[in-house]
């Protein structure tokens, strides 16, 4: 399916708050709708004059990327990839993943930046793809809200820095200051690791900060990943 979205430059969006909200916030340009037979188009809220096509229900479930699908699926074209030019000249927040991997940690992650109004994603390599259906889906509709970019974070995060750019590791280990302690700066990249192994050895370079989120590893050793983002965008978008 992977190789399908980027050859044809589609992607699905699935179930209807997932479609009612790509189509309510129109920065997703929407193809068609596919619906299950018997689903009845009252059922979505969201006004469109979108052709509607029906499939058998057995045709529908191979569309489907679900166990129980709602009946309806939207198909979408893939926005363009931002530039870095375009980004660097921004100030805010950048959120940049590095090798996520999980998809509903993805969708959570890309959700919560939305919320929090980051000034663009950067994924890194080794990330799931950002319109894999169950990352779509767990963003809830937030999917293409946001300027993006992809690529090798080793290559892409100087190129911000010599645009002044502040680089944040989300990182526990023995030196991190504690995120309330972080040097303020009108411009911040904010990377966040793997689920299992954090962030790459060779992101840690100097004139980069690593930063902590303070609380009890003695009764858990890590926070999961998308909860670790939201607390930490949240402690970024205070002034």
């Amino acid at each position: 399916m992977g190789k399908y979205r980027k050859r044809s430059g589609q992607f699905l969006a699935e179930g209807v708050r997932c479609v009612e909200q790509i189509l309510e916030n129109s920065n997703i340009e929407v193809e068609e709708l596919i619906i299950q037979k018997g689903w009845s188009n009252d059922q979505l809220s969201a006004k469109t004059e979108l052709p509607f096509f029906e499939l058998e229900t057995s045709d529908f479930g191979a569309v489907s990327d679900t166990d129980n699908p709602q009946g309806i699926v939207a198909v979408c074209k893939v926005p363009q990839e931002s530039s870095i030019e375009i980004l660097a000249q921004k100030s805010g927040v950048i959120l940049a993943t590095d090798a996520i991997q999980d998809p509903g940690n993805l969708g959570t992650i890309i959700r919560t930046a939305c919320w929090f109004d980051v000034a663009g994603i950067i994924f890194g390599t080794g990330t799931v793809d950002s319109f894999h259906p169950k990352v779509v889906r767990s963003t809830a509709g937030a999917t293409g809200v946001l300027p993006y970019i992809s690529g090798n974070l080793n290559d892409l995060l100087p190129s911000f820095e010599r645009e002044h750019w502040t680089t944040f590791l989300l990182d526990a280990t023995e030196g991190s200051k504690n995120l309330d302690e972080r040097p303020k700066t009108e411009k911040s990249i904010l990377v966040v690791g793997n689920e299992g192994n954090g962030i790459s050895d060779e992101l840690f370079r100097d004139g980069r900060h690593t930063i902590k989120i303070d609380g009890n590893p003695n009764q858990v050793e890590s926070l999961n990943a998308a909860i670790a983002c939201s607390i930490s965008l949240y402690e970024f978008s205070k002034k």
